[in-house]
């Protein structure tokens, strides 16, 4: 534990002009004295590595001066305004040592989403620039961070999440937090170990606060879980990376905060066949119409999960889906997602990871393409695709196009197929009934896709 002990007094001696002269006669306020204001009158501070410091305060009260005194007495540390960033940055580039790395901490900030990634810092409001500042910060090596004007520029509840996310962050990692700002609402989010409330001139009240390390942000207790619809997840589906249409969804259920809308899943109809599953259960191994009509009765997918990005990163993802899985009613309910490398939300909902080999069935086209010329890194751009897609002789573009459309289709139909005798069959389906641009975009679709496979098994139907 360090102690430490602040003083800070400034002497003003009024420079004589015509006006500060009418001040004094006016007043009768000499200006041949000096004047001393003391701000910090021995304050004593005992603060432990690790500890969460809260300065609280009116306007010109001091509090960023103590800031910037105790900052000096920290040699390794940092603070928001020693940051350098370059406006021009794509995120995604400018924290981290690897790919890894960077989306680590932006997970960590409350900034995990594809499009976010992909923007540059002068494109982020100014509650995304000072979620990207924080994950800067957390990428260094100092034992102490200092951030004036703490979530000053922000909205209540983003504050909340913010400062519940950097006491999270900096608690798990022994970093000691320095915080100041005239808001006073932070402190259950916050958690300090010390609050100091500023007040004018010397005065100065200190808190030593026993610290239980809030489970949740303060927001959770205001959100409530409701019946969803499409109309729903559209008004947040602009926020997912797979914004395009849901089909066949069998439930929805969302969290609001008031009037807002926070938070949705949607539940859809499973695929046929899935290496996870089977590698799970042998129950639905067999690809036929009947065990496609029994999967559609025992189980659900999670096709979207989706936050307002206000309220990311405080884990509001895991418990949307914890407190709706058992409302499904199923058996069982499965899981593919990409996010599931860089963040275990669904591991956190209670849900099971499964590692499993998968049947690449597009490694044929896929190679195909490549001996047309595909740069396979950049066919990941639909744009790319339609380019390479218009430079192919009509009778090519056909003999290319029909496995993409059939595989892809075979893909996606899933368990739907089996019981729909009126639902054309994937392979009875040809690049005729598609648009290049849509084939450009199916071309992303058979990309290799590192993707996690989670279940969850409802204990009513294994203790049946």
């Amino acid at each position: 534990m360090a102690k430490y002990c602040i003083t800070k007094q400034f002497t003003m001696k009024t420079k004589i002009t015509e006006r500060t002269l009418a001040v004094s006669e006016a007043f009768g306020i000499s200006l041949d004295d000096e004047f001393t204001f003391t701000i910090y009158d021995n304050l004593k501070l005992d603060i432990s590595q690790g500890n969460i410091i809260y300065i609280t305060g009116d306007s010109g009260s001091g509090k960023s001066i103590l800031l910037k005194e105790l900052r000096q007495q920290y040699p390794n540390a940092v603070a928001t305004n020693e940051l350098q960033i370059e406006p021009d940055t794509v995120i995604i580039d400018g924290v981290g040592q690897n790919i890894d790395q960077a989306i680590y901490y932006l997970t960590l900030v409350g900034l995990n989403d594809a499009f976010i990634f992909l923007r540059k810092y002068k494109e982020l409001s100014d509650g995304q620039k000072y979620r990207y500042q924080l994950a800067k910060l957390l990428e260094t090596t100092a034992d102490a961070y200092f951030i004036d004007e703490f979530c000053a520029l922000l909205d209540r509840e983003t504050a909340k999440v913010v400062a519940f996310n950097m006491q999270k962050i900096c608690r798990k990692f022994n970093k000691t937090l320095v915080v100041a700002t005239t808001h006073n609402d932070l402190k259950d989010d916050l958690q300090p170990n010390i609050l100091i409330r500023k007040g004018l001139e010397k005065e100065v009240a200190l808190f030593y606060l026993p610290v239980t390390e809030p489970l949740q942000c303060s927001l959770i207790k205001n959100l409530k879980l409701q019946d969803g619809t499409l109309d729903d997840y559209k008004t947040l589906s602009r926020f997912h990376y797979r914004s395009g249409k849901v089909t066949v969804p069998q439930k929805i259920y969302k969290y609001t905060n008031g009037e807002e809308t926070t938070g949705v899943i949607i539940y859809c109809y499973t695929y046929l066949a899935l290496a996870g599953r089977n590698q799970f259960t042998q129950r639905y191994k067999a690809a036929t119409s009947e065990v496609a009509r029994l999967l559609n009765q025992e189980v659900a997918l999670i096709s979207r999960v989706v936050l307002h990005p206000k309220y990311r990163g405080i884990g509001l993802g895991s418990k949307l889906i914890k407190d709706t899985l058992p409302l499904t009613g199923k058996r069982y309910v499965e899981m593919l997602t990409t996010m599931g490398n860089f963040n275990p939300f669904a591991e956190k909902a209670g849900m099971t990871k499964v590692d499993y080999t998968s049947n690449d069935r597009f490694k044929k086209i896929r190679s195909q393409l490549q001996l047309l010329g595909w740069d396979m890194v950049l066919a990941n751009s639909r744009q790319y695709n339609l380019q390479k897609l218009n430079e192919l002789d009509e009778a090519t573009y056909k003999l290319i196009a029909d496995p993409i459309v059939k595989k892809v289709r075979q893909a996606k139909d899933g368990g739907v197929q089996g019981v729909n005798p009126n639902k054309k069959k994937a392979s009875d389906r040809t690049a005729d009934e598609y648009t290049k641009e849509e084939v450009a975009a199916m071309i992303k679709e058979i990309l290799p896709k590192n993707r996690i496979y989670y279940i969850w098994e409802n204990p009513e139907w294994s203790a049946s």
